[in-house]
């Protein structure tokens, strides 16, 4: 029986749907597994600056807010959770994130009704980068005994998977990450005119592209030394995204005009689609969606060698090339040598036959509700 036809329902619960990725791939679950008649989003949280509510709203999944205190949640998540569960007849739980991984696992357990937790990340490494160490240790450590009783634990990665079960001994299945690549080619425009007329670039120059969280585990100092270092004529570099060091970095590099650091941007697909070459010189990752979001744009990558990045380059072989992590001398070399977009041929039509497309992933996840339904 297909999803598109069961009654059961299934309540997607995160913290708010700020235009990360996990808020972008749980909209593609729902839209890509056949559950959007049958599926509505809860929130613990009020949103903040941007937010993907309108998108979701405008796709026809509902959204509900359950306008909690950030702090002060722990005190009354469980019972408005168990609340909303009994009263809209809630079949099962898929929650993503630390706080609502943990407040769905009580919720869920308390009404007697089954609970789905994606794990984005190996939480003894994400955590302590995002927050005080010590904190993010204790955090960690909590999110790891809950992760430990689920019964239904999936991977957004084999690497992830595979972690987990090497540290912990606990059943994950890995449903790999997918992307929209039709999402990412609307209004395509690689004539680099973008950055010419925006930024009064050289249409000449060769655009190197970073969108990564500016926290330590990222290493963008990797990216900003070794693109100095490579000394190249006509080549800009920028970073797109926020986080604690954004401004650190920002002064360190002020004196570099051809070092661009603009924030958070919602125009993040017309810069990829304009640019050269992507570079991500992360330690830790999921299955990193600003990697697959590139490719769908057709954009080269220059990656850190860990298990993540591997997970994607070794079945897209010609769409990138892997640098040793922290290694700033091997970047270098990669940037200052790097060819034409071209010579790494049809990034986009390799993509589509790779498991790493929504479609795949939708349909995964649907027969994987469906095997939840019948236990």
């Amino acid at each position: 029986m297909g999803l598109e036809t069961m009654v059961k329902k299934i309540l997607y619960l995160c913290a708010d749907l700020r235009p990360v990725g996990p808020t972008r791939q749980t909209l593609n679950i729902i839209k890509y597994s056949g559950v959007k008649d049958n599926g509505l989003v809860l929130t613990l949280f009020p949103e903040i600056n941007e937010s993907l509510k309108p998108l979701y709203e405008s796709l026809g999944i509902r959204v509900e807010c359950l306008n909690l205190h950030r702090k002060l949640f722990i005190f009354n998540a469980v019972s408005a959770i168990k609340n909303f569960c009994q009263k809209e007849n809630i079949a099962a739980i898929h929650s993503y994130g630390v706080k609502p991984d943990i407040v769905a696992h009580y919720a869920a357990k308390k009404i007697g009704i089954k609970h789905i937790i994606t794990l984005r990340n190996f939480p003894m490494e994400d955590l302590s980068g995002r927050m005080n160490p010590y904190v993010g240790k204790i955090i960690a450590l909590i999110h790891l005994h809950i992760l430990k009783q689920c019964k239904y634990l999936i991977a957004c990665s084999k690497t992830i998977a595979a972690k987990m079960r090497e540290a912990y001994n606990v059943k994950i299945t890995p449903i790999q990450n997918g992307v929209d690549i039709m999402e990412f080619n609307k209004g395509e425009n690689t004539s680099k005119d973008f950055f010419h007329s925006n930024f009064r670039i050289k249409k000449e120059s060769k655009i190197f592209i970073c969108t990564n969280s500016f926290i330590p585990r990222k290493h963008n100092h990797d990216i900003a030394e070794a693109f100095i270092a490579a000394n190249l004529k006509n080549a800009e570099l920028f970073f797109l995204g926020d986080g604690f060091l954004l401004e650190k970095m920002r002064a360190k590099y002020s004196k570099f005009t051809n070092i661009h650091f603009l924030g958070r941007r919602s125009d993040v697909r017309t810069f990829l689609q304009n640019a050269d070459c992507f570079i991500s010189a992360s330690e830790s990752e999921g299955l990193p969606n600003a990697v697959l979001e590139a490719l769908a744009c057709g954009c080269p990558v220059l990656l850190s060698d860990i298990p993540q990045h591997r997970e994607i380059l070794d079945i897209l072989k010609n769409s990138g090339n892997i640098f040793e992590l922290s290694n700033i001398e091997e970047l270098k070399s990669l940037i200052k040598n790097f060819p034409t977009k071209e010579f790494y041929g049809n990034i986009i039509e390799n993509l589509r036959s790779s498991p790493f497309v929504v479609n795949i992933m939708g349909k995964i996840y649907s027969n994987y509700y469906s095997q939840v339904f019948k236990n």
